[in-house]
């Protein structure tokens, strides 16, 4: 299966979930509290600037994604309340790195289970933390209205933990329990060596750099309880 029709199972998977939190009545939603945010991502990783392929360039300090996430309460206390659910992220970084027709794209996929322990009056914070499938390629990609172009340098697929917080912004005003989320993640995901697999095009070289330390994901959306 081809990344972009994997990108798009995950994308419809996200969406549906996020449509099947959206749709239940109010009455349902108060008595089974469940939690759904939908948000931008900025993944920063201070790893994947750092590689050095053998082709003049580097990736980018920041890249661009879109996130989801649903959550359901399984266990409440005096000031807080533990959620599970899942999270998903769908992200890519761009690069100056010059392939034969397209500098490099670094595409990330992420999903996997999730816990939100929210504590305070309004449980406006989170303190978070999950383990998933991660899934991460290199490639030169050419869009145009003919179509795309693209061939695969190098790709690697772990598991990966990550451990955050959220702030509901729109949770901390009177009588509101939606509104504005920001969020900070750090995944622990080591995808090892970075090299050329095909040799074919010697864009990576044969040892580009390890790609072993953390990735920090900052979320900007909305979140609904």
């Amino acid at each position: 299966m081809r990344y972009w029709q994997r990108i798009g199972i995950a994308t419809v998977a996200l969406a549906l979930a996020q449509i099947a939190g959206n749709s239940a009545s109010a009455e349902e939603q108060a008595f089974a509290g469940m939690r759904g945010d939908i948000s931008l991502d900025m993944p920063i990783w201070p790893s994947l600037a750092d590689l050095e392929p053998a082709a003049s360039g580097s990736f980018d300090s920041t890249g661009f994604g879109i996130g989801a996430s649903v959550h359901w309460p399984v266990l409440q206390f005096a000031n807080s309340d533990l959620l599970l659910g899942f999270d998903g992220t769908i992200a890519a970084t761009d690069s100056n790195i010059s392939g034969i027709f397209a500098d490099l794209l670094a595409r990330q996929l992420y999903f996997g289970g999730s816990a939100k322990w929210q504590f305070g009056s309004a449980r406006s914070m989170s303190l978070d933390l999950g383990l998933g499938y991660h899934e991460l390629d290199m490639a030169q990609v050419d869009s145009s209205w003919r179509g795309t172009l693209e061939n695969e340098q190098w790709s690697e697929s772990t598991a990966s933990a990550f451990v955050g917080a959220t702030w509901d912004v729109g949770a901390s005003r009177a009588d509101h329990d939606s509104g504005l989320m920001l969020a900070l993640r750090v995944h622990f995901a080591d995808f090892g060596q970075v090299a050329d697999e095909d040799g074919f095009f010697d864009v990576l070289g044969s040892n580009a750099g390890q790609l072993d330390r953390p990735l920090y994901m900052l979320r900007i959306g909305y979140s609904s309880r």
